[in-house]
């Protein structure tokens, strides 16, 4: 049973949708984020022979990126205005290759807390599972 995604308030996405379209990996890779919610992201990522590794298949550390990136617009979505993270942990399972076509990751915060924060995430080309894992983020004090 698929979560229901809370959408976030029209001031709160355009902001995150901001700092997306600000951030140069994203860009530089071509991430795209058609669904953000409460806690929640949705990034896709087109194959391109550029992100592939020596043998032709999708490199592993761009899956673990784009998890990661997934993770923290998520994550962004739970945090005040300006308040910093930084991730600290990332566990992740590799279960299948990419060599065409699209992945996408789905983020989920399981626990927002006040010092340290868990992110899970899937990554899918359809309905076959590629990756999976867990994201832990620290919050920054202010400078």
């Amino acid at each position: 049973m698929k979560p229901v995604i809370e959408p976030l308030a029209p001031e709160l996405e355009e902001s995150i949708r901001q700092r997306l379209a600000a951030n140069p990996f994203i860009k530089f890779v071509g991430i795209q984020a058609p669904q953000l919610g409460r806690g929640y992201a949705r990034f896709l990522l087109p194959f391109k022979p550029d992100l592939a590794n020596s043998i032709g298949l999708l490199q592993g550390g761009v899956i673990a990126a784009l998890a990661d990136e997934a993770v923290a617009f998520a994550l962004y979505s739970l945090v005040q205005e300006g308040e910093a993270f930084n991730t600290v942990e990332m566990k992740i399972n590799f279960l299948g290759a990419v060599k065409a076509g699209e992945v996408e990751a789905e983020a989920h915060i399981a626990k927002r807390g006040r010092t340290i924060s868990l992110g899970e995430f899937t990554v899918r080309q359809g309905e076959r599972l590629v990756a999976k894992g867990l994201c832990t983020y620290i919050h920054l004090a202010k400078r």
